[in-house]
């Protein structure tokens, strides 16, 4: 018994093929010959500023690239979008050698004036046209100012029940140089930090941080600190014998505070407790607030900024005693 085995549609393949290769050689070839053919095109050239005067610098961004329409073959065109990265010739220059403050430039007319400004690669073929945008561009330049400024922290910082940050955080170097146009860097007070947050600290900590740029068209140095941040356990100590100090002191009669000696107590980390002397610690009483009706005065207390606060002041109301010159001093 003979079988009959349907041709497969498979024979169909070639002749498909042979069409496609076909239309892709047509296509080819129209498309050679259509590159040949002279377009006006549109785009992007990178602008760029040169012989800016020694000691200025841009008050304002200049633009990093320019529209313009340009003259040449498909060809060129096609060749430049693949290899625009490689050519050093193409760019539009603006010259500042002659500009001290202020210029604005008709772009159209300046490089009508100054062709060689539009440099276009050569082996193109290219032809500039005409700038499309923008038309103009205004030039401001101020003095080019260096000055040094703190660093502003924007960390933020938790410890553990128990311990306490101890003084701000020191920064190492703690000011940085910037430079820039004039106007703008004497409106910078300091420079900030990255932002983080550190938490649950339970001991002292070095860490780099970054420096946020103040401003575009500001320089700075260095672009990274060190930043140490003080942690230690929290404890208190008594000081005792801290002199009182009597302020705006008459030169007509004779002032005694009454007692010229206190105690308090400090609380703060470690190692400032530790070291704090009385001497440390300012406290003060005002003449001025002086009344012959009034006997107690509260005296002021100012601690060093390692301390964290102070308490139990003693005594904590003390006399002010006025004694005329020519009346002896009773002993007491």
């Amino acid at each position: 018994m003979k079988i009959n085995i349907p041709k497969s549609k498979d024979t169909n393949v070639p002749k498909l093929r042979r069409i496609s290769y076909s239309v892709l050689i047509a296509f080819i070839f129209w498309f050679f010959i259509k590159s040949e053919d002279d377009y006006l095109v549109t785009q992007k050239i990178p602008l760029v500023a040169r012989n800016l005067q020694e000691q200025k610098t841009y008050k304002e961004e200049v633009p990093k690239d320019i529209l313009v329409t340009i003259r040449g073959s498909g060809r060129s065109f096609i060749w430049l979008a693949l290899f625009e990265n490689f050519y050093d010739d193409y760019k539009a220059i603006i010259d500042l050698s002659s500009i001290a403050d202020q210029y604005n430039f008709n772009l159209n007319e300046y490089y009508r004036d100054n062709p060689t400004k539009i440099v276009l690669p050569v082996s193109l073929g290219l032809q500039f046209v005409e700038v499309v945008s923008p038309k103009n561009i205004v030039i401001n330049l101020d003095q080019y100012l260096v000055k040094k400024v703190p660093i502003q922290s924007q960390v933020f910082i938790s410890t553990e029940s128990g311990y306490i940050q101890v003084g701000d955080e020191n920064f190492i170097p703690n000011s940085i140089n910037i430079g820039g146009p004039q106007e703008i860097v004497n409106s910078i007070k300091f420079v900030k930090t990255q932002k983080d947050t550190l938490l649950n600290l339970m001991a002292s900590i070095e860490k780099e941080l970054s420096i946020i740029n103040p401003n575009k068209l500001v320089d700075f140095d260095p672009k990274k600190v060190q930043g140490y941040i003080n942690i230690q356990p929290i404890t208190e100590e008594n000081v005792t014998s801290i002199p009182v100090q009597l302020l705006n002191k008459p030169d007509d009669v004779e002032v005694f505070v009454k007692p010229n000696q206190v105690s308090l107590t400090v609380v703060g980390g470690l190692d400032a407790v530790a070291n704090i002397l009385p001497e440390d610690i300012l406290v003060t009483i005002d003449f001025k607030d002086w009344n012959v009706k009034k006997q107690f005065y509260s005296p002021s207390v100012k601690i060093p900024d390692s301390i964290s606060k102070w308490e139990n002041l003693t005594p904590n109301n003390l006399e002010i005693l006025v004694v005329d010159r020519e009346e002896p001093i009773k002993e007491n």
